[in-house]
């Protein structure tokens, strides 16, 4: 009889705890999407994103971003896009999205034919001031570098997610 009663007993907490593994996983949230409601909207001229950011680093190389209501250029020798939409998360910060014009091949030389060309892609930034900016590119070890369409791209590349780990301190030029 014991072992009968400790059979079942043992066989409904395995059948439970298998039960409740099953909820978890059903029920596990999205991932952190950090303003899922907001839509993407034109760049205006007005907006204080527009213009040419740039810093030196100590080593004299100079890191140069061009930012219009229409293009984003990160360099000619790094990538660009076109197609520009923001989503802002507060006065000062927010996701740019674009369509890569030049992108990174895979040997990290910068093309107009590179696999990501004509994809949507991200850049973060924070701290905006009339003449200063944070910016990052989207990058996470093992993720994503581009998406074919603006949606997967706002699902994709978000701070929650991983993404946007450095940021650039740039002044306005």
């Amino acid at each position: 009889m014991k072992n009968s009663f400790f059979s079942k007993f043992a066989k409904l907490s395995l059948a439970l705890l298998f039960v409740s593994c099953i909820a978890f996983v059903a029920c596990k949230p999205e991932p952190e999407i950090d303003n899922p409601k907001s839509t993407p909207i034109e760049i205006t001229e007005n907006d204080g994103i527009i213009g040419v950011w740039s810093c030196t680093y100590d080593s004299g190389y100079v890191e140069t971003y061009t930012i219009t209501a229409t293009t984003f250029d990160a360099g000619s020798y790094s990538y660009a896009g076109n197609e520009l939409k923001v989503i802002k998360t507060s006065d000062d910060s927010g996701y740019i999205y674009f369509k890569f014009t030049r992108a990174a091949n895979k040997d990290w030389t910068y093309s107009e034919t590179a696999p990501d060309v004509g994809k949507w892609y991200a850049v973060s930034y924070k701290n905006l001031k009339a003449d200063s900016i944070s910016l990052s590119g989207a990058y996470k070890s093992g993720g994503k570098t581009s998406t074919d369409t603006i949606d997967e791209a706002i699902k994709e590349f978000t701070i929650g997610n991983g993404y946007f780990g450095t940021y650039s301190e740039l002044k306005k030029q």
